[in-house]
């Protein structure tokens, strides 16, 4: 059993875990554009609302900035520099219940968690921050496992429509939203990869001291098993031109404006990331 250092779990039991898996396998394999769940309040809110208040300070050791055409974040994936609750969360997310559960609901079975965090952790994209719709990378070159689910824990309390970020799920990475899911509190993203195109390319609108923050995790299966699917060493998005001086005018120019500009910008292209 995996708990938080005081011996709570932020999770249910595993018996729990397994019955929601089962109710919710056959709409996670029939989701559009792709197999994905979202699911309200499986985390011990409590709980939760200590991972968000132990968020490392900007100026702490670890957070990696992507400050690029295609994105701007922050990104904090070093578990040993967490707090005790951020820590007791990775546990949970990366324990053989919870691995146990995210088999159950997709249907893949051999899934491996990456204790390290890769490219994962906690993301806290700011004002004027977004991600374009893109497809990840496929295999993790730490751990040469091939990359299967994401799980991304929402972190925002009191979160407001018109404060954007809105998840998007579209079939490529130029189509329309299929799916848009608001990142609410103790909300929980579930979807398989590769081949799922997603984002939140719309710039943050948030106040000032107020970001979209989440937590992720990732899954891998052995690249030798036989539905182990090709590999994209890359993330692939949509090609920009304009280059940095693109990237920076998002922080100036009014969101109508910036979005039309890039609606006219985009063609399919894959890239690196």
């Amino acid at each position: 059993m995996t708990t938080t250092t005081n011996g709570t779990r932020l999770t249910p039991h595993v018996d729990d875990l397994l019955r929601l898996a089962d109710a919710r396998a056959e709409a996670y394999a029939a989701a559009d554009p792709f197999p994905h769940a979202v699911i309200d309040g499986l985390f011990d809110p409590n709980l939760l609302r200590r991972v968000t208040a132990e968020l490392p300070s900007r100026d702490a050791t670890g957070w990696t900035t992507w400050d690029t055409v295609n994105e701007w974040k922050y990104v904090f994936d070093n578990p040993e520099r967490f707090g005790p609750h951020a820590r007791g969360l990775a546990n949970e997310l990366n324990g053989s219940e919870f691995v146990r559960f995210l088999e159950r609901i997709s249907g893949i079975g051999g899934l491996v968690p990456d204790p390290h965090l890769t490219a994962a952790g906690y993301f806290d994209v700011r004002t004027g921050g977004f991600l374009d719709v893109h497809i990840d990378f496929a295999r993790n070159p730490k751990l040469s496992l091939v990359r299967r689910i994401n799980v991304l824990v929402y972190l925002n309390e009191d979160w407001q429509d018109d404060w954007g970020g809105e998840l998007q799920l579209c079939r490529t990475v130029d189509g329309p939203p299929v799916q848009s899911v608001v990142p609410l509190f103790n909300r929980m993203v579930i979807f398989s990869t590769p081949d799922a195109a997603h984002g939140h390319p719309t710039p943050i609108r948030a106040p000032e001291r107020r970001s979209r923050l989440c937590f992720s995790a990732y899954y891998f299966t052995s690249p030798d098993q036989p539905d182990s699917p090709t590999s994209l060493n890359g993330v692939l998005f949509a090609e920009r031109h304009g280059g940095r001086r693109y990237a920076d005018a998002r922080r100036f120019v009014p969101p109508v404006v910036f979005d039309g500009i890039k609606a006219a910008k985009r063609r399919y292209k894959g890239g690196t990331g």
